[in-house]
C-alpha cells in the first residue's frame, strides 16, 4: 500500500480546505465582523502551511493508485476534514471542548444536521460557516460516491450510466478534482437559483443563503431556532423544498441534464427509476401524514414530507409530521435518497433491487422448475450481482444494531438510542426532533462520549459501512 500517496492527497485536501477557509473569511467581511474574518484568514494560512508541507514531503510519490489506497484515503478524508472544520468553532468560542466542536463539524460535513447548539445563540459567522461546511460536505459526498464508491462497485448493480464514470484504472485520485469541479458547479448553479428565487419571494437574503446551502446538501441545519414558518413565506419554502428534492437526486442524471440541455434530458430526469421512487415515497409519507393529522395542514405536511424523504428534515411548522408513529418515520429515514446524491440512508436503488430480487425468489418458490431471471430496467441481472447489495444491507443492519447498543450503554434510554443511532447512520440528524417532545430528550443533553459514538456512525454512514468493514479484513492490509 502506497502510504505516501495517501499523505500526498491529504496534503491536497488541506490546501483545498484552506481555500474554503479563505473564501469564508472574505464572505465574513460582508457581515462586518472583521475580527472573525481575521481569525478565519489565520486558520486558512495555518492549514495551507500544513497541507503544503505534506505535499512537498511526498511530491515524488508514484502517480498510480489502487483500490486499497482509495478506500483508506476516503476514510481518512472524512475523519480529518471535520477536525479542520472544528477549528472555527473552537476559535470563535461556539463550542466549549474539542469533542463538541468535532461533533458539530462532523454533523455538518457529513450533512447529518444534528446539533447540540441553539441557532439563536450563535453568531451569523458560525451559522454561515456550518452552512458552507454542509455544502462542501455535500459536494464531497457526491464526488466520492462517483470517483471511489461507484468506481469500486460499492453501490452494486443498477447505477445510472453516465460519462462521469469514464475512469481509468489506477487514476482514481486524479479524477477527484475533475469530478469535484463538475459536481461543485452543478450544485453552485442550483444553490444560486434557489437563493435568487427565495429572495425574490420576499425572504431574507442571509436566511435564504444558509437554507439553500443546507438544502442542496440535504444537511438540515437551520439559521434560526424554531419552525421555519416564523420567518419564511410559503413561496420561499416551496422553492427550498424543490432544492432539497434535487439534492436527493442522482448527480449523474443531473449532470447529463445540464450537459445535454434538451427536452429529452429533462424527461430522462423525471423518468429515472430512483427519482420516480423518490417522489412516490414523498406521496406515501404525505398521505400517511394527512391520515394522522388534519386536512387543514395539507401544505405543511407536503412540504415536510419532501424535507423528510430528502433526508434534509427541516422543521417547517409545528403541525407537521409529528403525529406519525416514530416506527414509520425511522423506516422511511433509513431508506434515504438516490445513490450518488447528498442524501443519506440505504439509498433507494438498493431497496428497489432487493424487492425485485425478493419478488423473483417468491416466484421461484411457487414455480421451482422454472428458470426465472431477475429483470430490472429491461436487463437480466445475475444473482451474483446482488451479493454486494445483500452484504451492504447486512453490514448496515449490524452497524445500526451496534450503534443502539453503544448509545444505550452510554446512558441513553432505548427509544432515544434507537433514534440517535438511526439519525447518525442514515445522516439524518433532524429525525431526533420527532421524539424530543415525547421523551424529553434533547441534543443539548448529549454527553461527550455519546457525541463521539454518534460522530463515528455519522462518518460510517457517509462513507458506506462496507468501506469501514473492509478495514477489518486482513487481506486489505496484506495488499
Amino acid at each position: 500500500m502506497a502510504i505516501t500517496r495517501i499523505i500526498y492527497w491529504l496534503g491536497n485536501t488541506f490546501i483545498i480546505f484552506a481555500a474554503l477557509l479563505g473564501f469564508t473569511s472574505f464572505l465574513i467581511l460582508f457581515l462586518q465582523d472583521y475580527k472573525s474574518s481575521v481569525i478565519f484568514f489565520i486558520l486558512s494560512i495555518v492549514v495551507l502551511t500544513i497541507g503544503s508541507i505534506l505535499k512537498l514531503l511526498t511530491h515524488n510519490t508514484s502517480n498510480r493508485d489502487g483500490n486499497s489506497e482509495a478506500l483508506l484515503f476516503l476514510l481518512l478524508f472524512w475523519i480529518f476534514v471535520p477536525i479542520l472544520g472544528s477549528l472555527p468553532y473552537i476559535a470563535l468560542g461556539a463550542s466549549n471542548s474539542f469533542i463538541s466542536a468535532y461533533f458539530e463539524s462532523v454533523s455538518a460535513f457529513t450533512t447529518t444536521g444534528a446539533s447540540s447548539l441553539i441557532a439563536d445563540e450563535l453568531s451569523q459567522v458560525i451559522i454561515l460557516w456550518r452552512s458552507i461546511l454542509q455544502w462542501f460536505g455535500g459536494v464531497c459526498a457526491a464526488t466520492f460516491a462517483i470517483v471511489i464508491l461507484a468506481a469500486l462497485n460499492l453501490f452494486g448493480t443498477g447505477i445510472h450510466k453516465s460519462k462521469l464514470f469514464t475512469l481509468e484504472k489506477g487514476k482514481l485520485f486524479q479524477k477527484i478534482l475533475t469530478i469535484g469541479r463538475i459536481v461543485a458547479f452543478i450544485y453552485f448553479l442550483i444553490t444560486l437559483f434557489s437563493v435568487l428565487f427565495m429572495v425574490f419571494s420576499g425572504s431574507n437574503f442571509f436566511d435564504s443563503l444558509c437554507l439553500s446551502l443546507s438544502g442542496i446538501s440535504s444537511g438540515g441545519l437551520m439559521p434560526k431556532s424554531g419552525p421555519m414558518d416564523i420567518y419564511m413565506n410559503q413561496v420561499g419554502v416551496s422553492v427550498l423544498s424543490v432544492t432539497c428534492l434535487i439534492g436527493a437526486m442522482n448527480i449523474a442524471v443531473l449532470h447529463d441534464f445540464f450537459r445535454l440541455k434538451n427536452t429529452k434530458a429533462f424527461f430522462s430526469l423525471l423518468k429515472n427509476v430512483e427519482h420516480k421512487a423518490l417522489i412516490a415515497f414523498v406521496l406515501i409519507l404525505f398521505f400517511i401524514g394527512v391520515i394522522y393529522s388534519s386536512f387543514g395542514s395539507v401544505f405543511v405536511i407536503l412540504i415536510e414530507s419532501i424535507f423528510f424523504i430528502s433526508t434534509t428534515g427541516f422543521n417547517y411548522a409545528i403541525d407537521g409530521l409529528e403525529n406519525i408513529p416514530v416506527a414509520i418515520l425511522i423506516s422511511l429515514s433509513l431508506i434515504g435518497g438516490s445513490a450518488l446524491s447528498t442524501a443519506g440512508g440505504l439509498k433507494i436503488i438498493r431497496i428497489l433491487l432487493l424487492f425485485r430480487h425478493l419478488g423473483t425468489d417468491m416466484n421461484r418458490l411457487s414455480h421451482p422448475s422454472r428458470i426465472l431471471p431477475v429483470l430490472f430496467r429491461g436487463q437480466h441481472i445475475p444473482d451474483r450481482s446482488f451479493l454486494s447489495i445483500w452484504m451492504y444491507f447486512f453490514g448496515y443492519t449490524i452497524f445500526f444494531g451496534i450503534s443502539i447498543c453503544l448509545l444505550g450503554a452510554s446512558g441513553l434510554k432505548f427509544d432515544s438510542a434507537v433514534m440517535l443511532g438511526a439519525a447518525s447512520i442514515s445522516n439524518f440528524g433532524p429525525l431526533m426532533q420527532y421524539i424530543s417532545t415525547e421523551s424529553g430528550f434533547s441534543m443539548n443533553d448529549l454527553t461527550e462520549q455519546q457525541k463521539v459514538i454518534s460522530s463515528f456512525f455519522m462518518i460510517s454512514g457517509r462513507v458506506e459501512v462496507l468501506a469501514v468493514l473492509i478495514l477489518f479484513t486482513p487481506s486489505f492490509w496484506r495488499h
